[in-house]
């Protein structure tokens, strides 16, 4: 955390406006502002937040100048819509490093996409986004667009360049597992965990010949350093997850080339309501990690789903969302992430976000300890 940093509200207000200034009636960085604590108090489209700025427009005069009153709920389409989403992404991006980040991070940052699938309309498919999710802290550290005739492969890369990775471990799913990525975490000092497909035909190959051969000439396991397992029974679901890892890589010259020191076989078995599946998938990084490493990390990737994209659906209504026109899809998903954040920051009461949305609307003595503001 840098001390003295600017406010989020300071970054706000000095946003770059597309608009010729002579022609605006409202501050954009005000707008934002509006925006961001109608999110917070439970508005989650333009009319809403509209009529929020409107209600609370007293309240918004100690903070703002508000030239041209309350804007419309166009007005506040038409202007995240125009807003420059590289710009808002690096003041996000930013405003998480300089403040909510007490020590360098540490843990796992799991990678992964999320559609917005309310912003689908016409010919255009609605928006897709790659999010980077702190394990460690409980927060998101950035995300970025996948541009409408590309994919994630493009947009990772493009991700990493924005983030602080420096000591994690960054996870992906199978789709990520691309050399030129793996590459990309290396050179930020950072390892990575990438699941391993038949997208990359010949590091599967070679650890499912590995593992196959290993496990005819080991039918008996040894718990250790290169074999764990972890049986878990919630919700009547029972699992049972076991790892065996590699390290010894003189017989893998493909996970060399990837600069890997660690391939691992993860094995799911699951048993509910009288029905079971089993699962073996194949890991590859660049740490040297001991089968109770690797399940947990594995575990933890998955925190993206239920910590932020679960709730970003349930919470904030994301896939609902119709923002469509120009960026405002781009932008309104950036700002569900920074109020999320807010949110997920405070512990001075045990709710969940919904619940912490409504209390930011019944009290603004709550809602001014989220902002950060002093009254």
């Amino acid at each position: 955390m840098i001390q003295n940093s600017p406010t989020l509200l300071d970054r706000m207000m000095a946003l770059e406006d597309p608009r010729q200034a002579a022609k605006c009636t409202h501050d954009l960085g005000g707008v934002v502002f509006m925006a961001t604590c109608g999110l917070l108090c439970g508005a989650d489209d333009w009319n809403a937040i509209a009529l929020f700025a409107e209600v609370r427009e007293e309240w918004f005069r100690q903070y703002l100048k508000l030239p041209g009153g309350i804007p419309s709920h166009d007005t506040f389409n038409r202007l995240f819509s125009l807003l420059d989403p590289a710009q808002f992404r690096e003041l996000f991006t930013r405003w998480v490093q300089d403040v909510l980040i007490d020590t360098p991070l540490s843990g796992v940052v799991a990678i992964d996409g999320k559609t917005v699938r309310g912003s689908r309309s016409g010919n255009q498919g609605a928006i897709h986004m790659v999010n980077a999710w702190s394990t460690e802290l409980g927060v998101s550290l950035g995300q970025y667009k996948v541009d409408q005739k590309s994919n994630e492969i493009k947009a990772i890369p493009e991700l990493l360049d924005i983030l602080m990775l420096r000591g994690c471990l960054v996870t992906l799913d199978a789709m990520g597992c691309q050399k030129k990525i793996a590459n990309k975490i290396l050179s930020a000092e950072a390892d990575y965990l990438l699941a391993i497909k038949r997208n990359q035909r010949k590091l599967h190959a070679e650890a499912d010949t590995w593992f196959d051969r290993y496990w005819s000439e080991h039918p008996d396991d040894v718990p250790g350093l290169s074999f764990a397992e972890v049986h878990s029974n919630t919700h009547g679901r029972q699992e049972l997850r076991r790892c065996w890892v590699l390290h010894d890589l003189e017989s893998c010259p493909v996970a060399t080339s990837w600069n890997a020191r660690t391939i691992a076989a993860v094995q799911l078995d699951r048993s509910s309501a009288g029905t079971s599946t089993s699962l073996v998938r194949y890991f590859v990084s660049s740490r040297t990690m001991d089968a109770n490493d690797v399940l947990q990390a594995t575990r933890q990737h998955w925190q993206v789903e239920n910590g932020l994209h679960w709730v970003l659906d349930v919470a904030f209504g994301e896939d609902q969302s119709r923002a469509r026109q120009g960026y405002a899809a781009e932008n309104l998903a950036t700002l569900r992430q920074i109020a999320l954040n807010l949110l997920k920051q405070d512990t001075t009461v045990k709710v969940g976000i919904k619940n912490k949305r409504k209390g930011c609307g019944w009290s603004d003595r709550y809602l001014f300890h989220i902002l950060g503001l002093i009254k």
